[in-house]
């Protein structure tokens, strides 16, 4: 009896030849061939006799080097399986079987690639060494739950037990999890399975959650977890960028209720496409904390600095970086990017106090935008930005902005009313004023009509009263006419040809006041970072001292109480100014015979005065104003 290889489909099979030759005896344990596979000698049926392999030499047999493809202690099967067929069919199975195992290879090999371009890696790319880490450090529960754990290989996968009803099959992948407690182990959780050959078990524990959640390999997070931005953004850096995107562009657009999601689609999509709007807007974030705070502009050199701080410095330099790059190139040199993040740098620096050094930046940037073909060709709310840091400056220097500033177009139908009495009062008792010739300009009196439209404005969206539907049109106007007033304010102190008109008349501390009134009746930083930008209270009190003595205010007495109360307001974190506003109020009400905060409110509502603003601080100012004048109102017992 021999074995012999069937060709037909049905694979293997077992026959028996009578042919009158002697059966071969196959020692089958002295075979080496591949896993799982046998190799058989075909016998000839013609018993053609075949040529006697020759021995192989003793070097060879000493050295454990064998020339045959099996060892046979019997010449004869020996012989007949040294034919030349028999021989190619030998190689071609060795062969197929070399290349299956390659292919199980390299597509091993290819799983593990295609997740190397992802910070994720999946469970069975990960290294044997720290799977086993894994399954060692494990609880006998946790390990007792998987069958095999990491310890399985690719010729013995691992299996779960099947149940009885369960069709067989030949792969199957068992994936256990086990819940495992701090204390103690607890059962094991769900598990399931799938058809997949070749798969690793996957431990899983509270434990571990953190370590082994896909969320820990892919980005920074849940921020951008599949690391499509230029920048990786650790959650510190998101916090600040979430204050700036939904907070400080809105304090920019104070009376905007429709036009925050534009405004943030705006700057997201610039903070995306370069990393230097990126981080001059966490820098923008970082420092207007830290000046709350108190923390800067930097007073003690020795003082501990906070994260707030170190952030500002850290996200500060990169910023400069990254423009001195921008700027070597031409083709960047005048982008909307760069011309965004040297203005938002000009913001950012505005806290460090210093001035001069604020002027020379400034220049740079207008260096930047006359390489563009006119202003006007600038985004808006890239031109917005520019001209509200142009603006910043010129309150903390008290010059001429240096910028343009384009105004939008005024609705055709656009029609304001006061949205209640008090407002309706407004500007009441100072309009007069314009009618007569010689107190104020046509440039300041066209600037006093548009603050008390504005005034009526805001009043409507904020006042708290019925609310008042406005279309995007009129908003975006208003908007701009916020910034637009305060440029005209500043702008209207100096000649066409730039000299300076100077404040020691009525129109000049009338101006002055405007800029206080309006800086603190828009902005909500102001009046408590006042003595970042004292200049304008500095230029009122300087007025007020040179004009009063004169008797300038004689026939306008009122407009004089207006004045030393926007004073006082607007310097409530600068002893020395508030302290002369309150001590000139309280004369000048002692000479109107004024008793009471109520009646004083009365006298303000003539001119720029809102309660919904300045109430709080009137009933303050009155504090103060009453104890210089108990002793004159109390008189003798």
């Amino acid at each position: 009896m021999v074995w012999s290889r069937s060709k037909s489909a049905h694979g293997r099979r077992r026959h028996i030849e009578s042919d009158g030759c002697a059966p071969a005896i196959l020692d089958v344990s002295t075979i080496i061939a591949p896993r799982d596979a046998w190799i058989g000698v075909l016998c000839d049926k013609r018993n053609v006799p075949s040529k006697v392999r020759k021995p192989r030499k003793a070097a060879n047999a000493s050295a454990g080097k064998s020339t045959l493809f099996w060892v046979n202690t019997d010449a004869d099967s020996a012989a007949t399986g040294t034919k030349e067929e028999t021989l190619k069919r030998i190689r071609s199975h060795v062969m197929s079987e070399h290349n299956r195992k390659k292919r199980l290879e390299s597509t091993k090999k290819y799983k593990g690639k295609t997740w190397k371009h992802l910070a994720f890696q999946p469970p069975e790319t990960i290294s044997e060494g720290a799977s086993s880490n894994r399954s060692t450090n494990g609880t006998p529960s946790s390990s007792t739950s998987v069958h095999g754990g990491s310890q399985a290989s690719d010729t013995s996968p691992v299996t779960q037990d099947p149940s009885p009803s369960a069709p067989s099959q030949e792969h199957r992948l068992s994936l256990a999890i086990a819940t495992e407690d701090q204390n103690g182990p607890t059962g094991s959780g769900a598990s399931w399975e799938e058809s997949s050959p070749g798969d690793q078990v996957i431990e899983y524990s509270p434990s571990n959650s953190l370590r082994y959640s896909p969320w820990s390999y892919v980005g920074s997070g849940a921020n951008d977890p599949f690391n499509t931005g230029h920048t990786q953004l650790t959650d510190r850096m998101m916090r600040h960028l979430h204050i700036f995107l939904w907070d400080l562009t809105q304090e920019a657009h104070p009376l905007q209720t429709r036009y925050k999601p534009k405004l943030q689609a705006h700057w997201a999509a610039l903070l995306q496409r370069d990393p230097a709007v990126l981080h001059a807007a966490i820098c923008m974030a970082t420092s207007n904390a830290a000046m709350q705070r108190g923390e800067l502009p930097l007073r003690d050199p020795e003082q501990q600095r906070s994260a707030l701080v170190v952030d500002t410095f850290h996200h500060r330099g990169e910023t400069i970086r990254l423009v001195n790059e921008g700027l070597s190139d031409p083709a960047k040199c005048a982008s909307d990017e760069l011309i965004a993040s040297v203005s938002m740098l000009l913001t950012i620096e505005i806290a460090s106090g210093n001035v001069d050094y604020l002027k020379i930046h400034l220049a740079g940037l207008r260096q930047m935008v006359g390489m563009r073909k006119d202003f006007a060709e600038v985004p808006a709310d890239i031109r917005f930005q520019i001209n509200w840091t142009d603006v910043r400056v010129a309150c903390m220097a008290m010059t001429k902005p240096i910028f343009p500033f384009v105004r939008c177009t005024r609705p055709a139908n656009l029609s304001l009313v006061p949205p209640n009495d008090d407002i309706a009062l407004c500007a009441t008792r100072l309009l007069p004023l314009l009618n007569i010739t010689g107190i104020f300009s046509e440039a300041f009196s066209k600037t006093i009509y548009d603050l008390l439209e504005l005034c009526w404005y805001a009043e409507w969206v904020k006042g708290g009263g019925t609310p008042k539907e406005f279309d995007d049109e009129t908003e975006n106007y208003f908007n701009v006419e916020v910034l637009s007033i305060e440029y005209s304010l500043h702008a209207d102190r100096y000649t066409p040809t730039g000299q300076i008109k100077g404040d020691n008349s009525i129109e000049g501390c009338t101006r002055l006041a405007c800029l206080c009134f309006h800086t603190m009746y828009m902005w909500g930083f102001y009046p408590l970072l006042a003595p970042l930008m004292p200049k304008p209270i500095l230029a009122l009190r300087a007025a007020l001292e040179a004009t009063i003595p004169t008797g300038l205010f004689a026939l306008c007495r009122d407009l004089l109480i207006w004045l030393l109360f926007i004073g006082a307001a607007s310097s409530q974190v600068m002893p020395h100014e508030r302290t002369y506003f309150v001590s000139e109020l309280a004369k000048a009400a002692k000479l109107y015979e004024i008793r009471t905060w109520q009646e004083c409110r009365t006298v303000l509502l003539g001119f720029f005065y809102v309660d919904r603003v300045l109430l709080v601080i009137l009933r303050q100012v009155w504090h103060d104003v009453e104890r210089i004048m108990e002793p004159v109102f109390e008189g003798p017992c």
